[in-house]
């Protein structure tokens, strides 16, 4: 069933991130497009691809071949995978906006503890100092220069958090495929949220 669609949340300073978040440092040193792939084993981990990185507390993934996937499906109990898999990022920095594609498409264990989410975080030095958080949000992307959902209109618990002090954005996931961030030098009329209208 589908959460009722209401306001989205605007991102919020990085101090008011959930307890028991995970804290990561981004250098942002690395090209700004590029691919990599990374194993993530049952203990989870932390991951960088480009200048932006995942973390997966242990057991966290749910094993594609027993669990379902889809708009609708992410706070459904699941089986968590046992063994590893392997994840192929694809990072690109487009129309004023940096790009985080992932495969293969999955979802991730529900938990109501932050200890137990799921966080991407993305490099954005224009967040250093900034006052309009807003330019910053981190969106679901269907694809590289695709659509982009805002899924706080069905999820608070999405919420972006903004480190003005180290430019780095990051919020909890529920599933791959992408995720895309404004660079924030910008508004990009051809994405509707760097605009601040509905995507």
């Amino acid at each position: 069933m589908v959460a009722p669609e209401r306001a989205s949340v605007a991102p919020a300073p990085a101090i008011m991130a959930p307890v028991g978040g995970p804290q990561l440092d981004l250098s942002g040193g690395e090209s700004e497009n590029t691919s990599s792939e990374f194993v993530v084993g049952p203990a989870g981990g932390v991951f960088f691809t480009g200048n932006h990185a995942v973390v997966f507390p242990a057991g966290s993934i749910c094993d594609p071949a027993k669990s379902s996937y889809g708009a609708g499906t992410w706070d459904q109990p699941c089986a968590a995978l046992r063994t590893s898999i392997r994840v192929h990022a694809v990072v690109r920095t487009e129309r004023g906006r940096a790009w985080v594609d992932f495969s293969p498409a999955l979802r991730f264990v529900p938990s109501t503890h932050a200890s137990r989410w799921v966080w991407m975080y993305m490099y954005a030095p224009a967040a250093v100092g900034a006052r309009d958080l807003d330019r910053f949000n981190i969106l679901y992307a269907t694809s590289i220069g695709g659509e982009v959902i805002d899924e706080t209109t069905t999820d608070p618990s999405l919420r972006t958090y903004v480190d003005t002090r180290a430019g780095i954005v990051h919020r909890r996931i529920k599933h791959f495929s992408g995720y895309t961030s404004s660079s924030g030098y910008a508004c990009d009329p051809s994405v509707a949220a760097d605009c601040h209208a509905t995507p």
